[in-house]
């Protein structure tokens, strides 16, 4: 979404500047140091970026519209599924595989972000999106089109491995067109998108549902895939790639063997934190399998990362970065703390509160817009101000305490309180969120710049991905440790599988007060898992560089 702030210009004397840049940014590993840090950022001139390379007026409003189209794509795709469940069971006439149709999609995106970085440091970046753009399509016929719930699911695998692309993609091609002190307002601006895409879809979904059934949820890419393709063919100009190297060299670099091991050992995880608690008990040889297998593969890719150095998946020098470092544990953390609560506030809305699924939808607002809001502010206040880590810092103090708001809701909480809370958080969540983006494209050389972005984005979707099972079977757990006394019958298998009206059915009617409070105890230790993960943030904000987006960063 943003280039290095260190950017390559014409003349010898920058080239030479920026040479010593690279050598000191990858020994810049050690622990933070204030004065150090003050005194660098005193050290440095300011070097005017030519601008006049970007594309204008509406020309560059086009690409706007052709990037803003491929995010809603991809976000649209990860959650309308969620309203198209019921109605996919029943055509399928099965419940074995509706685990995956999720899961499937997340899987690969997470699994593909380090080699789509990879491919656009290597390849044209027009190219490489063009094709992931016509992969989803696609992929989206696939699953409208499927005759069986088998194909379905290789269908959203198919689309999520292209969305990793095309998420990639977006976010890179905002490098190439605008000016780095103009990144974070349009960085804020796409992520915005993304986010009104993430709430509006179950509502289109619901309508394409019900007035047209569930296969044009997916038929729906088809048309929007086609005006982005055009787009981005006509108005995106063919820039070369970061890294000139004969094909055969390209080949190598792109590290087939390393994603061979990264994406089973994904997979390894993902089963093993979907099943352990419900399924299958956390210390039975299955789960403990799965575990063994994900380490022992992980540790496989991270010896080939360690080998190859400069041509692995992932290299090396990048983790050694501290503003990749640190943006990676802000952003696996912040949107994990984000993601949990929200994932569970709908069984707050509707199980504790009794609320409907339009009205449940309807709280959900306050976190979203805020969320929304803070993005805008963060993003045109960098902008402004040049510096980016303040508003880390402000989220990293924000975030675990507006999370601890809301585990002090009760089944007899305030209509005020849910809705002042819940903006706080999303508040919280959202000032901070964008900075890792804007961090690592202002620190890092653009050869690196797409991997360092890749990272980052794989951080946003991994992190929630992991705790938001981890959190499935903290609810379940306490739920079944917190009924025990009401509804001794019920066991973990059982909770998974039964709502909150079938529950009642296993407890006497003056005993109801006392479920719904059980059941509000356990959400709430669930809670506790986002408040620990918006602690851990800090972590990431103090570790952050210093620098500034307003200026090419290079050593007097």
């Amino acid at each position: 979404m943003a280039s290095s702030s260190s950017i390559l210009t014409r003349d010898v004397t920058t080239e030479r500047s920026f040479f010593e840049i690279e050598m000191t940014s990858v020994q810049e590993d050690g622990p933070f140091d204030l004065d150090e840090e003050i005194g660098a950022l005193s050290a440095e001139r300011e070097v005017a970026e030519d601008e006049s390379k970007y594309p204008t007026g509406v020309k560059f409003y086009l690409i706007m519209i052709s990037v803003g189209l491929a995010l809603i794509m991809g976000e649209m795709d990860s959650s309308i599924v969620s309203v198209a469940i019921p109605s996919i069971t029943d055509h399928f006439h099965t419940m074995r595989d509706v685990g995956w149709y999720a899961a499937a999609y997340r899987l690969t995106v997470c699994s593909f972000q380090f080699m789509f970085g990879k491919l656009y440091s290597l390849y044209s970046l027009k190219h490489i999106l063009l094709i992931s753009v016509v992969i989803f399509m696609v992929g989206s016929v696939m699953c409208a089109a499927a005759p069986t719930s088998a194909a379905f699911v290789a269908g959203r695998a198919m689309s999520g491995f292209a969305s990793a692309g095309i998420i990639s993609g977006a976010f890179c091609t905002l490098m190439e067109v605008l000016p780095l002190r103009r990144r974070p307002f349009w960085g804020g601006i796409m992520s915005n998108v993304e986010g009104i895409a993430v709430i509006a879809s179950p509502i289109l979904g619901g309508f394409i549902v019900g007035k047209l059934g569930w296969r044009w949820c997916f038929w729906i890419n088809v048309p929007i895939g086609a005006v982005t393709f055009v787009f981005l063919l006509t108005f995106l100009k063919d820039l070369k790639p970061t890294e000139t190297l004969p094909w055969k060299e390209k080949l190598v670099q792109v590290d087939l063997i390393s994603n061979a091991i990264f994406v089973p050992s994904l997979t390894c995880l993902f089963l093993a934190l979907g099943w352990a608690g419900t399924r299958n008990d956390w210390s039975s040889p299955t789960i403990i399998a799965l575990f063994v297998a994900f380490i022992v593969l992980l540790t496989g890719f991270a010896v080939m990362q360690h080998r190859r150095q400069d041509t692995a998946t992932l290299p090396p020098r990048l983790l050694r970065n501290r503003s990749v470092l640190s943006g990676f544990i802000f952003s696996f953390c912040c949107n994990s703390t984000i993601q949990v609560v929200q994932y569970y506030l709908p069984t707050y809305f509707q199980s504790v509160r009794g609320y409907t699924s339009s009205q449940s939808g309807i709280m959900m607002l306050p976190i979203i817009i805020s969320f929304l809001l803070a993005m805008v502010i963060q993003g045109s206040a960098v902008s402004l101000i040049g510096y980016y880590v303040p508003f880390m810092l402000a989220g990293s103090v924000l975030l675990p305490v507006f999370a601890g708001l809301m585990t002090t809701f009760t089944v007899d909480s305030s209509l005020a309180k849910l809705i002042f809370y819940t903006g706080l958080l999303g508040f919280g969540a959202g000032i901070g969120f964008q900075a890792p983006q804007t961090a690592v494209q202002t620190s890092l050389s653009p050869a690196d710049a797409r991997m360092g972005l890749a990272t980052i984005i794989f951080a946003q979707h991994f992190g929630p991905a992991v705790f938001i099972s981890a959190a499935q079977s903290i609810f379940t757990n306490r739920l079944q440790a917190n009924l025990k006394g009401l509804a001794p019958s019920l066991n973990a298998t059982s909770i998974e599988n039964t709502s909150l009206g079938e529950l009642r059915t296993h407890i006497r009617v003056d005993q109801l007060q006392g479920l719904l409070s059980r059941f509000d105890l356990s959400l709430v230790q669930t809670w506790y898992l986002a408040v620990a993960l918006g602690c851990i943030t800090m972590v990431g904000s103090l570790g952050m560089e210093w620098r500034t987006v307003k200026r090419e960063r290079f050593r007097a």
